[in-house]
C-alpha cells in the first residue's frame, strides 16, 4: 500500500466510526515480515468536555493502537475501572458499529462500586464477526451483539465505569495486524508435538505473547488429547526479549533442575517449535532458576532443534485407480505401482496407499481387501457401505463404513481388527474421513445441512493406546457445499466446494478463520463438476481432481489445471 493511500484509508475508517479526534498515523516501512500492515497508529486520548457518546467512540478507537498498548484506552476509564480492566482477557472482532444516545443509568442506585446517581448508559451495537479467547483461539460468531457502557463524571469529565474484559477491534485492524501461529503441545503419550492454531498481534511483543499463551496450557478443545511440559504461567518471567543477534530469552522463576531429562527435552521442544515462527529469531535460550536447558550441549538452542518430535516428514503422493490399476500420480503422469495392485485393482471403488500397504474397497462397498505394498499377505475384511480406508503415520489402517446401526470406525492391525469409540460420528452420515499427517486429528464431511466439515481429536492414553475419537466441531468455510476433505497441513484442510465458477478447490484452517484459494495459487478449475481432490506434497506440490465423467485433472505449482487424456479414474487419494 502506498503511504498516502494507507493514511487516507485509515482516516476514512476512523471517520466512519464517528471518532471525534485521532492521533498521528505514520508508515514506517514498506513491507512487514509477516505481511502485516506497516502503518502505525497512535490514537488520541479523551478530549476535555467530550460527551459520553464521544468517550465511547474514543475508547473504541484507542483499542486500535499499533504497536498495541492499552495505555490510551485506559484513559477513557475511571481510575477504579482502569485498575480492574483486563485487556488481555480476549478479543472481539466487530463490524458495523452504532453508538446510541445516552440514557440515565439505573446502575448506580444500589451499586456497591459507588456509581454516581448522575451516571448515564450508552449502548454500543455492533456485528460480532469472531472472538479470540485469551490464548488467541479463533471462534466464529457472525451475530448481532451489543455492550452497554455506564459512564460517570470524574473531575467534571465523563469516564467509563464498566469496560468489557478484553479488547474490541474492527475487522480491518484484525486483518492488518493479527496473524495465525501455532502453539505446540504434546499428545497424551508425549510422543508427538501437536499444533494448536491461535491468532496473535505481530510486532515486538510477538515472542512474549506466544510463550504467554503456551504457558496457559492446552485450550478447552485440546485438553482431552494434549499435555504440556511448560511450567505454569505464574512461573514465567513477564517478557521474552529477542536480542539483536536473534536469540529469544525465555526465563522461568521455577528451577527446572528437578525435571527429568525427558521432560526437559520436551519443554525445550515446545518452546523452540513455537518461537521458530517469530521473524528474526534464530535461537532460543531457556533458563529456569539456575538451570539452563540445552540442545546437544548448546545453551542457545537453534530453531532447527527437536525436529524428531515434529509432524511426519513423509511426503504425500497422489494415487488413483485408473483402468482398474492402482497408479501413482507424479509430475502429471500416472505410473502403475509395483506388485499385483498395479496390474489388477479388482474394480476398487476407493483406495488407500501407504508404505505399510494398500487397501481397496471392492465393488459394492461390502468388502475391503488389504495387503502389503506388493499385494502379498492379503486380507479381506467385511464392510457395510465403506466410505474409504485411511492409513495413519504408524501404519495402522482405519476403516469407516455405514449401516443400519450408523457410522462405525475400526482399525486393522495385522490380522486383528477392533472397533474404535466414535460416538460422535455414530449418528452422523459421513461422506469422507481423513486423518491429519501427524495422526492427532480427524476430519469428516457430511451432507447434513447442505454439506459440513467437522474436525475432532484422536484420543490416546499415556501409554499411546488408542482410546477413540473425540467430539467433533464444525468448521465453517465461507463457501458452499464442502466435500472431499483432506489435510494440506496438520492444521489446514483442503476440500472441494461450490464457488462462483463451479466446484473449486479451497483451503481452510481447522478453526474456520480463513477460507482461501491459496491452495491453487488462484488457478480456477474448469466447471466440470469436480468430485474428488488429492494433494501431493513433494518438493513441488501437486493437486489432482476427478470430475463427474471420471476424468483426471492436474495442477502443478504456479500452473493451470489441465486434463489428462486417457484412462477413466474410479478412485483418487493421497498417500505415502
Amino acid at each position: 500500500m502506498r503511504p498516502l493511500a494507507a493514511i487516507i484509508v485509515l482516516l476514512l475508517v476512523s471517520a466512519c466510526a464517528g471518532i471525534p479526534s485521532s492521533g498521528p498515523v505514520r508508515k514506517v516501512s514498506e513491507d512487514g515480515g509477516l505481511g502485516e500492515s506497516s502503518v502505525r497508529y497512535s490514537p488520541a486520548g479523551p478530549v476535555a468536555g467530550a460527551s459520553p457518546e464521544q468517550i465511547v467512540r474514543g475508547y473504541l478507537d484507542a483499542m486500535l493502537a499499533f504497536p498495541t498498548t492499552s495505555r490510551t484506552a485506559s484513559a477513557f476509564l475511571t481510575p477504579e475501572a482502569a485498575k480492574a480492566w483486563n485487556p488481555a482477557g480476549g478479543v472481539r472482532i466487530y463490524s458495523k458499529t452504532e453508538v446510541a444516545g445516552r440514557v440515565p443509568s439505573t446502575t448506580g442506585l444500589d451499586d456497591p462500586r459507588g456509581v454516581s446517581k448522575g451516571a448515564v448508559d450508552v449502548r454500543l451495537g455492533f456485528r460480532e464477526e469472531a472472538r479470540l479467547d485469551r490464548q488467541g483461539h479463533y471462534v466464529q460468531r457472525n451475530q448481532s451483539s451489543s455492550s452497554t457502557f455506564t459512564l460517570q463524571q470524574v473531575d467534571g469529565q465523563w469516564r467509563i465505569v464498566n469496560p468489557d474484559e478484553g479488547l474490541l477491534v474492527n475487522e480491518k485492524f484484525f486483518t492488518d495486524y493479527f496473524r495465525s501461529f501455532n502453539l505446540f503441545f504434546f499428545d497424551r503419550p508425549g510422543r508427538r508435538l501437536v499444533a494448536d492454531p491461535v491468532y496473535q498481534v505481530v510486532g515486538d511483543q510477538l515472542a512474549t505473547s506466544l510463550v504467554t499463551s503456551l504457558g496457559r496450557g492446552p485450550g478447552t478443545d485440546a485438553s482431552a488429547s494434549a499435555r504440556t511440559y511448560v511450567p505454569p504461567l505464574k512461573d514465567l518471567r513477564p517478557s521474552v526479549p529477542v536480542s539483536d543477534d536473534g536469540v529469544a530469552d525465555v526465563e522461568f522463576t521455577a528451577d527446572l533442575g528437578g525435571m527429568g531429562d525427558s521432560a526437559r527435552d520436551r519443554l525445550s521442544a515446545q518452546i523452540v517449535w513455537t518461537l521458530r515462527q517469530v521473524p528474526g529469531v534464530d535461537g532460543i535460550q531457556i533458563v529456569g532458576g539456575s538451570s539452563p536447558l540445552t540442545a546437544n550441549g548448546r545453551g542457545v538452542q537453534p530453531i532447527s532443534s527437536w525436529g524428531g518430535y515434529g509432524p511426519s516428514l513423509a511426503q504425500a503422493r497422489a494415487y488413483a485407480v485408473a483402468d482398474d490399476r492402482v497408479v501413482e500420480l507424479h509430475e502429471g503422469k500416472p505410473t502403475p505401482v509395483s506388485g499385483s495392485w498395479g496390474k489388477d485393482a479388482r474394480g476398487a471403488a476407493l483406495v488407500a496407499v501407504s508404505e505399510a500397504g494398500i487397501a481397496g474397497v471392492l465393488p459394492g462397498r461390502g468388502q475391503v481387501r488389504i495387503s502389503d505394498r506388493d499385494g502379498g499377505d492379503a486380507l479381506t475384511v467385511a464392510a457395510r457401505d465403506a466410505i474409504g480406508p485411511h492409513w495413519d503415520p504408524d501404519g495402522t489402517l482405519w476403516l469407516v463404513d455405514r449401516g443400519v446401526g450408523g457410522t462405525r470406525v475400526r482399525i486393522v492391525e495385522g490380522e486383528k481388527q477392533r472397533l474404535v469409540d466414535a460416538a460422535d460420528l455414530a449418528g452422523r452420515r459421513i461422506d469422507t474421513f481423513a486423518l491429519s499427517p501427524d495422526g492427532t486429528r480427524y476430519a469428516v464431511t457430511s451432507p447434513t445441512s447442505g454439506g459440513q466439515i467437522r474436525v475432532g481429536a484422536v484420543l490416546r492414553d499415556a501409554r499411546d493406546r488408542l482410546l477413540g475419537l473425540g467430539m467433533s466441531r464444525r468448521v465453517r468455510p465461507t463457501v458452499a457445499a464442502p466435500r472431499s476433505v483432506s489435510w494440506s497441513s496438520p492444521t489446514e484442510l483442503a476440500f472441494l466446494a461450490r464457488g462462483r465458477s463451479g466446484v473449486q478447490a479451497y483451503q481452510v484452517s481447522i478453526d474456520g478463520s480463513a477460507t482461501s484459494a491459496d491452495l491453487t495459487g488462484g488457478a480456477s478449475l474448469p466447471d466440470v463438476g469436480a468430485v474428488a481432490l488429492a494433494i501431493g506434497t513433494g518438493e513441488t506440490p501437486e493437486l489432482w481432481a476427478t470430475d463427474s465423467r471420471r476424468r483426471l485433472w492436474f495442477l502443478a505449482a504456479r500452473g493451470s489445471w489441465r486434463l489428462l487424456e486417457g484412462p477413466k479414474v474410479t478412485a483418487l487419494t493421497a498417500g505415502t
